[in-house]
């Protein structure tokens, strides 16, 4: 199913009624696209007032409040790094969780989850496809 975005806080609509009915959210797209502004709405659904939002690129893996699993796979170069960074110890810990660029999905404790793509149409407008 598609739907266009229109705005960031349309953005951030469309996320929190969307985490009302997934649980775990496996997150492809463009650069810029939007997927911290999708964490956001994420975030905010489940009350979390935890700043900043931010991507895990970096760190791997940003908990918010022990509420939201927050994962970056970018950079993941083997499915033993899901043991060596801690994904896999931490999955089994939330029952929330985002899942950017995902890799090894098959390797991963996680049974039902929907995958978003984002796309960005325009320097204000999205197209989001679930799957």
């Amino acid at each position: 199913m598609k739907y266009t975005i229109n705005s960031e806080q349309e953005m951030i609509d469309f996320w929190k009624s969307l985490a009302q009915k997934h649980k775990i959210i496996l997150l492809e797209w463009d650069l810029w696209a939007g997927k911290t502004t999708f964490t956001k709405g994420f975030a905010q659904w489940l009350d979390i007032t935890q700043t900043p939002v931010q991507s895990p690129t970096y760190t791997y893996i940003n908990i918010y409040e022990n509420k939201l699993l927050h994962i970056d796979m970018y950079r993941l170069q083997s499915e033993q790094e899901l043991t060596e960074k801690g994904i896999l110890d931490q999955i089994n810990e939330f029952d929330y969780i985002i899942i950017e660029r995902p890799k090894y999905i098959d390797k991963l404790p996680i049974n039902t989850y929907i995958t978003a793509s984002i796309k960005k149409t325009s320097p204000t407008s999205r197209e989001v496809e679930i799957i």
